[in-house]
């Protein structure tokens, strides 16, 4: 289980010393690492990842449960399942993507709709999702040991993405990026509880692409506490998505465990 993205990076160490401007690429983005600054105010934030599908009558009340959560600190990605309820209908249009599958595989998802709190919980539809609250703050009142922001700009064809994080403690083991992007107000059928469907449900936080590698990109540094770093990356939006309801979520992982050390998100500014 796991091992999907780590061919060709055997011997490498995540927070080894690279020389500048060098950089790790499994299959997707390059990111390339520098000397940074933490523009935000350091903050813990926590990354959701809602499993769905639009022949799943349940998973509008695990949509109306984290609605119910107004926090910016709180990162949600909504992933279709790949097969049976993940399905579209006919005729609509199908929003399930190469990573959104690979990561469903890998947590070996069985019932939708369940959730992953930092992929360290899981949180499973029981008649409700409303147990996914408690977890949420639960990951929120961690000690804060990185800190992250990120901010996108499109320029013509392409997003420039920056990414900055600051160690606030020291972490040695080797760490990735994942860079994602997610859409919002996409309107397409969906199953309700009461067994109706909803012509035109609108759907958010959903996954269009991951950005870097399905797993991430490693990130060069020494992770010693106070320790600045900023990685930059291009990539192609695509004719398909509209970048106005878009986001650009990024997260760092643990590489070993993949659990999610901390995250970020903020929409496309255009061009200035």
């Amino acid at each position: 289980m796991g091992l999907i993205g780590f061919v060709g990076l055997m011997g490498l160490c995540g927070c080894d010393k690279i020389e500048e401007g060098e950089y790790t690429v499994y299959d997707g983005a390059a990111v390339t690492w520098t000397s940074g600054t933490l523009t935000e105010t350091p903050v813990q934030r926590v990354f959701v990842e809602k499993f769905t599908g639009p022949k799943c009558s349940n998973c509008p009340l695990a949509d109306e449960t984290l609605a119910t959560i107004n926090d910016e600190r709180v990162v949600i990605v909504s992933i279709n399942h790949p097969t049976g309820q993940g399905l579209p209908f006919p005729g609509e249009p199908d929003l399930r993507t190469e990573g959104g599958n690979k990561w469903d595989a890998w947590y070996g998802i069985n019932a939708i709709p369940s959730a992953f709190i930092n992929r360290e919980k899981s949180v499973r539809y029981q008649g409700s999702m409303t147990n996914i609250v408690s977890a949420i703050n639960q990951a929120l009142n961690k000690p804060l040991i990185l800190a992250l922001d990120v901010h996108a700009e499109n320029e013509l064809t392409d997003v420039h993405v920056t990414v900055n994080l600051k160690f606030i403690q020291r972490y040695t083991k080797p760490i990735t990026l994942t860079a994602a992007l997610i859409e919002d107000s996409l309107a397409y059928k969906q199953l309700l509880p009461d067994g109706n469907i909803d012509e035109q449900y609108m759907h958010n936080h959903m996954l269009r692409k991951v950005i870097t590698g399905f797993w991430g990109s490693e990130i060069d540094c020494t992770g010693n506490a106070d320790e600045s770093r900023q990685g930059t990356f291009d990539f192609n939006v695509g004719e398909d998505i509209h970048l106005e309801n878009s986001h650009i979520v990024v997260f760092v992982s643990d590489k070993a465990s993949r659990s999610v050390i901390n995250c970020a998100s903020c929409r496309v500014m255009n061009e200035e």
